[in-house]
């Protein structure tokens, strides 16, 4: 490419240095797709295929690999951490290529304040990977005939092996899930967000992964499905008001505080309803180290559960106060107005009396 001549006077933006915090920044999707394609490429060579294979396919095989009939099934271990790790990877790169392509250029042309458009990529690029969430638990339960024979989760939990695709789903949500750390870094969090957003994931990532080593992956892939179907309305209102048309995000944040409602209870009692499946089974089918590790995941989810709803309060309370305050500076102003209206009535009944009380004296004189 020929490169056009300076002008005198005319400034040039300089590329910043390599592996500088600036050039990690704006090649972030480069360089973490490149390193992919390197692990990826592994398999392609006898000597590193194995070592490629643990960040890219499915672990620990527990079936009988000469019998042809016998399903393929897996359990979890130590390889899991590589395929996270590589997930991840994957994940910060599609996120930067969603942000890149498609959120920051629809918030340009918006012409989004540095605020709203902060609010709209974060809210828009997790927007999807939400639905894929929901979308792929489907998937996974059509595939493994779950979805016609719901209550047969409970014959399965806690489940010591699973199917490959069921693993892959899970593998897949925690990478999803690790991959919100750095991505803060990724899109500039400002220092003082960045607590509550560690809080947020890692309320996230505890019971995710409790559930995944505990076993609890068929019901509690229910509960992320319930959970993330209410965080894609949360993420769709929050994107249009933050595009600036809050009065139609209005109808959908109404749609959204009963999904909510609703979903915090059915997490509830879902996970009431496992706490007790748990607990009916004999020593032989589960052991009581077992059962009270079962016990502490789905305490904390439980617990996690009420947090939300005492937060959703505090929320709802929130936006009726403010809205009163709305309404009574709306009031204020009226009035003030009103006043203001009928002081000038008054001003000019004034006026207008003292010009006819001048025009009789000029006539009688």
């Amino acid at each position: 490419m020929v490169k056009s001549a300076k002008r005198p006077g005319q400034k040039t933006e300089k590329d910043p240095f390599i592996f500088s915090q600036e050039y990690l920044l704006q090649n972030q999707a480069d360089l973490v797709s490149s390193l992919c394609l390197i692990i990826m490429s592994g398999l392609l060579f006898k000597a590193t295929r194995a070592l490629s294979a643990k960040f890219c396919m499915v672990q620990h095989n527990t079936t009988n690999l000469t019998d042809p009939d016998e399903k393929a099934m897996y359990s979890i271990g130590r390889a899991d951490n590589c395929m996270i790790l590589f997930y991840a990877l994957l994940f910060i790169a599609i996120h930067a290529v969603e942000n890149e392509y498609f959120w920051e250029k629809i918030g340009r042309r918006l012409h989004l304040s540095k605020t709203r458009m902060s609010e709209f990529m974060d809210q828009g690029s997790t927007m999807p990977f939400m639905v894929a969430i929901v979308a792929g638990a489907g998937y996974v339960f059509i595939q493994e005939d779950i979805i016609y024979n719901l209550s047969s989760i409970w014959d399965h939990t806690p489940a010591d092996e699973m199917p490959m695709l069921v693993k892959f789903y899970w593998i897949l949500v925690i990478a999803f899930v690790v991959h919100q750390y750095p991505e803060m870094y990724f899109m500039r969090v400002k220092n003082e967000d960045m607590p509550d957003k560690i809080i947020g994931y890692t309320a996230y990532l505890i019971p995710i992964l409790g559930a995944y080593l505990t076993g609890l992956v068929y019901p509690a892939t229910i509960i992320l499905v319930i959970h993330c179907a209410t965080e894609v309305l949360k993420a769709l209102s929050d994107v249009i008001e933050s595009a600036g048309h809050g009065d139609q995000a209005q109808p959908l944040y109404r749609i959204w505080s009963v999904a909510f409602i609703v979903a915090r209870n059915a997490i509830a009692a879902l996970t009431v309803v496992t706490f007790f499946k748990l607990r009916s089974k004999s020593s032989d089918e589960l052991s009581q180290f077992r059962f009270l590790a079962c016990s502490a995941v789905l305490l904390i989810l439980l617990g996690l559960q009420l947090y939300l709803g005492w937060k959703f309060v505090q929320t709802v309370l929130s936006w009726r106060h403010q809205a009163k305050e709305v309404a009574l500076a709306q009031k204020k102003a009226d009035n003030f107005w009103q006043q203001r209206k009928e002081a000038n009535k008054e001003a000019k009944k004034a006026r207008a009396e003292k010009r006819a009380a001048k025009a009789a004296v000029e006539k009688e004189d």
